[in-house]
């Protein structure tokens, strides 16, 4: 089997395992006494990814595929009405459908003891560390001041030399409603994320509590504060367990899969033409 349909397989059987399982047979609508259950709908969702199963979730996409699938149970009982379930194509069709529907069944039963525990996520962190570096990061504050502010921003590196808090001044006077609050405060950020010279001025800073000159930018004047820099180094492990664990679990799957596959085809006569 390819990546591609293993990958498919994949996704139908995390669907088939949604939270949807509480209740697959609860009745949600009725169409000329046929019920719908939440199962018909979950099937109906499947093909559209996750994002549909996420909106199904709320009031008003719950509204939105409910008015869908009755429409498509509408045209069923249409068509089973105008004999369109004896023709060749729609039995085809059906055994088609039948046949993936066992395949997908037989798979899941399959994977249904495949886990990853932390060990395992562990070891496979300890051994790829450098497949989830960050970049060389800095830890900044800023005082912001916009228009002819060069006195004032002068007056600002005076009062920080003389020991002002850097805080307190960030509050009094900066300009950027995003970090004022905080005292300036921007947390970490890599190379890339700020304009050229405030980023060339932050990571020009070397040592915690070192204080740039006035940096000008389209924003205004900086003033800027190093409060950390952070090397290159591996996200810490905990950040990145849930990734880790997720992508050994496909893994496994894919394996598992494609080593069944190829002990059936043992079994069971094959041939390609």
């Amino acid at each position: 089997m390819s990546k591609k349909i293993f990958a498919g397989f994949i996704i139908t059987l995390i669907f088939a395992s949604f939270a949807f399982a509480a209740d697959l047979d609860k009745v949600v609508a009725r169409v000329n006494s046929q019920d719908i259950t939440e199962r018909e709908v979950l099937l109906f969702l499947q093909p559209f990814g996750q994002q549909a199963i996420m909106l199904y979730q709320t009031p008003q996409g719950r509204k939105m595929v409910l008015d869908d699938v009755i429409s498509l149970r509408l045209f069923a009982i249409e068509g089973e009405k105008a004999k369109l379930d004896e023709t060749k194509e729609f039995k085809d069709a059906l055994e088609s459908t039948r046949r993936a529907m066992l395949a997908q069944s037989a798979m899941r039963e399959i994977l249904k003891d495949v886990k990853v525990d932390d060990s395992e996520a562990k070891k496979f962190y300890d051994e790829n560390k450098q497949s989830f570096m960050q970049p060389e990061r800095v830890h900044a504050r800023h005082i912001l001041i916009s228009g002819d502010a060069d006195e004032l921003a002068q007056k600002i590196i005076s009062d920080l030399k003389a020991g002002a808090s850097f805080d307190v001044l960030a509050r009094e006077y900066s300009q950027d409603p995003g970090s004022k609050t905080n005292g300036g405060d921007l947390g970490e950020f890599p190379r890339g994320v700020m304009v050229a010279d405030f980023e060339k001025a932050a990571f020009a800073l070397e040592k915690p509590g070192d204080i740039s000159e006035p940096v000008k930018s389209q924003f205004g004047i900086h003033i800027i504060k190093l409060e950390e820099k952070i090397p290159e180094s591996p996200a810490p492990f905990e950040q990145v367990k849930d990734r880790i664990m997720q992508e050994l679990r496909e893994k496994k799957t894919q394996e598992l899969l494609k080593s069944r596959s190829e002990e059936l085809e043992k079994v069971y006569k094959v041939e390609r033409f």
